[in-house]
């Protein structure tokens, strides 16, 4: 990667990487949500999970994860899909004034602006791998998926720890992508198909970048609008790279911001 790029790329992530405190302060937050919901007599636990607790968290779109683990025994464990999250949607609106059903969590939005989602699960067990695996609405509340946060977390240390930090630069840098594009994507997808696309080495981030919306592009089956938004990702990426390493830098830049947007070219202006 040519020296402008390079520093592009590493400006742009100071931008959009949380700072220690900034991850410190949203987890207490956290912390503090999960200690006043597992009061609750239903609520057997509360994990805290996700982007924050995996550090591939980035500015302006992540928030806190909480898995809100309902008794199995209680009544509300049998609850449908739908009606469970509309119940714990009524719970939190007992205890913070901003509280909206964001898909098949519950988002509760502070006033300093931090926001934290509430998944509710019931516990199945352990599976073959040892994690606990925990029953949860499906997006649409229409059905019950499994999952198993503490999985994920794990690939993200193991991958971290064999490839190392760019693994995790690389997912913010394309969770920044999705979020500023329509999401066509989710931040659980990028983050098990960094995993798949790079098991045991990464080349530089905006190679990286390359070869990761190649994978995509051929792994991920979505509508129209999906497919589209993936194709045009490869397409921009692949000739930023090409502009980059044929020299013309001010093209390769100008298209790298067109993937990333304004934040990206803003750096050199």
């Amino acid at each position: 990667m040519t020296d402008q790029i390079t520093y592009q790329f590493e400006a742009f992530l100071q931008r959009i990487t949380l700072s220690d405190s900034e991850k410190q302060n949203a987890l207490e937050q956290g912390q503090r949500l999960s200690r006043r919901i597992e009061q609750r007599s239903e609520v057997r636990e509360c994990l805290i999970t996700g982007s924050m607790v995996r550090s591939t968290a980035i500015r302006k779109f992540s928030d806190v994860d909480i898995v809100a683990v309902i008794e199995p025994e209680d009544q509300l464990a049998h609850s449908e899909p739908a009606a469970l999250v509309s119940t714990v949607a009524q719970m939190l609106g007992e205890m913070e004034p901003d509280v909206q059903v964001s898909e098949n969590a519950v988002r509760v939005t502070h006033m300093d602006g931090g926001v934290v989602d509430v998944l509710a699960s019931v516990r199945l067990g352990i599976n073959c791998e040892g994690d606990e695996e925990y029953r949860i609405p499906t997006t649409r509340q229409d059905g019950w998926e499994i999952y198993a946060p503490e999985a994920q977390n794990r690939r993200i240390r193991e991958a971290t720890k064999l490839v190392g930090e760019d693994f995790k630069r690389l997912i913010r840098l394309c969770k920044w992508w999705s979020k500023t594009h329509g999401q066509p994507i989710s931040s659980h997808e990028i983050e098990l198909a960094a995993y798949r696309t790079f098991p045991r080495t990464i080349p530089e981030l905006s190679r990286a970048v390359v070869e990761f919306s190649d994978s995509i592009r051929h792994r991920i089956d979505g509508s129209p609008l999906t497919q589209a938004a993936l194709l045009d990702f490869n397409r921009l990426a692949r000739e930023a790279y090409d502009k980059q390493i044929s020299g013309d830098i001010k093209k390769s830049s100008e298209l790298w911001g067109m993937v990333f947007g304004d934040e990206f070219t803003a750096v050199i202006t």
